[in-house]
């Protein structure tokens, strides 16, 4: 290969076209090719940085564990430059040819051109703030921001007193100081704890203050703020240096600086009156969605960020259709993906109410306007029917125990018990959905067999993984993600969760708590976790590609579009699914079941 090859190829990988002419030669000067065989270890790391141009390389550490994989195009040690040499070790994983460059001359390099520093060099949230072709304001510092300076008032002056300092400084909140600890009071607590309570204007603000702060660090990303907001439906945050209540970050500051960002959907979302600007707004979700995963934030954080923007839609929908009595007797729930906040698009829906006992209001047109209304919105209807339009998915809570009677006579009704059993309550009278939900607990621990049969489907689908460790495909290059892998992870820790009584419905967590029971290993639980997880986001890459080429996204991929080490991985998450289903196969004694 010669050296104008060597400057082609580099001219066109990230981030060595940041190099300037002159810093290109200075590389291709200094830069030997290395052929590898296949479990040859890379020699010489602590002197040099290395290039994959073919094959793959694996970082072994001192226990021989594996701790990264390095495919065509790909360098390393480079992070040996800032943290030192360690003591792992590169290997070739398969045969492969690198190039070899002194860190000399990289960090020659480095202290010529920040930009090249920057990328290797500093940590993922730094280096999403410092680009400047996307939306960087998500990750810029706190401090970088304007906020509001706070009010800060002692626990004992009078309300009549604090309200005035708060027209003074034209805030919308105070701190209140309670010598060792802070509390609140916001312009929604003095009208509803003290005009609409009548309450003396004259006693202590401790009186009507909330101790409930939701603070973040001066030193943290604006994404940590709009997260805390949209988690704990709040509209500010407590903003703290070194201990120390700094600042107020309000959700008017961040509309008025960040109005037309899709980010900040939820924020937005709160202040639609009418279902035109709700549609308005959540069209761009799928640009949040596609943003994130573009700029690395991990999967089960998207999942949560759209499962709380599709919580308030549902909210907004069901506040803005419900009148009071309605409120006060249904819950909202939401169920399947959603139950388990695990959506990572607008699917369509798999939503219901249940009611209390005894009343007997018709919701017919309520139902069938709130179904229409998501649909307006962009959520499909729900092809099983789980939807409030259906009464199936509208009656009392009574009704619904007698069902889950039924259903478990019917082993071909599990498809129902499973999404009642992922249910989450987002309005309304939520205690209903907990009430339903132990009664599903206790019905189905009542019998070992009945669990059992619950379990099954795990084994419904055949992982696509040959013993040769080969890719089963169903048509050309495509396999079917959510059937070979994700489902039978999903309804295995579905039906362990029912049996140790786990409420939580999002599947990292319940493996989290069935490992904190000891149900498992933390290793294995580890490996579920991060197994899931890449399935989910392989799963969520492919619907991001169909969607923009128009096409209707399934839970299909293309084995083609995957790289090399993609698709290793993939079969290594595979193999954990066998494992799992394994696993399941001798909790619940499958091979004995008919």
């Amino acid at each position: 290969m010669s050296l104008a090859d060597i400057k082609l190829y580099l001219k066109s990988t990230t981030p060595y076209q940041f190099l300037t002419e002159n810093q290109l030669d200075k590389i291709i000067n200094n830069t030997d090719i290395v052929y590898l065989k296949e479990n040859k270890q890379v020699e010489d790391t602590e002197n040099n940085i290395y290039i994959v141009l073919k094959g793959l390389i694996v970082e072994i550490d001192k226990e021989g564990k594996e701790v990264e994989y390095y495919p065509k195009d790909a360098t390393f040690d480079i992070k040996s430059i800032k943290n030192g040499n360690s003591e792992n070790i590169f290997v070739a994983k398969e045969e492969a040819i690198l190039y070899k460059i002194p860190k000399t001359i990289i960090k020659q390099i480095f202290e010529e051109n920040k930009e090249f520093q920057n990328y290797f060099l500093k940590s993922l949230s730094e280096r999403l703030s410092s680009l400047s072709q996307t939306d960087t304001y998500l990750f810029s510092k706190i401090k970088n921001i304007p906020f509001s300076k706070p009010v800060i008032l002692d626990k004992n002056l009078p309300i009549i007193e604090a309200v005035k300092e708060m027209d003074k400084q034209k805030a919308t909140s105070i701190i209140v100081d309670f010598g060792e600890n802070y509390g609140i009071i916001t312009d929604s607590d003095l009208r509803k704890k003290v005009i609409i309570a009548q309450k003396d204007i004259n006693l202590p603000i401790e009186e009507i203050a909330n101790k409930n702060l939701i603070s973040v660090n001066i030193d943290d990303f604006l994404f940590d703020a709009i997260m805390k907001m949209i988690k704990h439906n709040i509209k500010r945050v407590v903003i703290e240096d070194k201990g120390k209540i700094v600042g107020i970050l309000n959700e008017t500051d961040l509309l008025t600086l960040y109005s037309n960002q899709p980010q900040f959907l939820a924020l937005k979302i709160e202040k639609a009156s009418s279902l035109e600007e709700v549609k308005n707004i959540s069209e761009g979700m799928i640009n949040v969605v596609n943003l994130l995963l573009k700029e690395g934030i991990r999967i089960r954080h998207i999942m949560k960020f759209v499962t709380e923007i599709n919580i308030k839609i549902y909210k907004k929908v069901f506040n803005l259709l419900a009148d009071e009595e309605i409120k006060n007797n249904v819950a909202l729930i939401i169920m399947g993906s959603e139950g388990r906040k695990e959506q990572i698009l607008k699917t369509d829906q798999d939503n219901g109410l249940i009611l209390k006992d005894g009343f007997n209001k018709d919701l017919e047109e309520f139902a069938n306007k709130f179904t229409q209304s998501l649909i307006y919105l962009g959520y499909p209807p729900c092809d099983g029917n789980v939807m409030v339009s259906n009464k199936e998915f509208r009656k009392k809570l009574s009704e619904y125990k007698e069902d889950i009677l039924k259903w478990i006579d019917k082993h071909e009704k599990y498809l129902n018990l499973s999404i009642m059993i992922d249910i989450l309550p987002i309005d309304g009278e939520e205690y209903l959905a907990e009430e339903l939900r132990e009664y599903i607990f206790d019905v189905l621990n009542e019998n070992r067999l009945i669990l059992s049969h619950f379990a099954l489907p795990v084994l419904q689908f055949k992982t696509p993984l040959s013993i040769f460790g080969t890719f089963i495909k169903e048509e050309k290059d495509k396999i079917d993600i959510k059937k070979g892998g994700i489902f039978p992870i999903v309804h295995g820790v579905r039906t362990l969760a029912v049996e140790y009584r786990i409420k939580e419905t999002n599947t990292f967590e319940r493996i989290k708590q069935l490992s904190e029971k000891n149900l498992f290993n933390r290793e294995f639980a580890r490996e579920l976790i991060e197994a899931y997880e890449f399935m989910q986001t392989l799963r969520l890459k492919a619907k991001i590609k169909k969607i923009k080429a128009n096409e209707k996204p399934d839970n299909y991929i293309n084995l083609k579009d995957l790289s090399n080490i993609e698709a290793d991985m993939l079969k290594d998450c595979f193999k954990i699914v066998n494992k799992f289903k394994d696993f399941i196969t001798n909790h619940y004694k499958l091979n004995y079941i008919s």
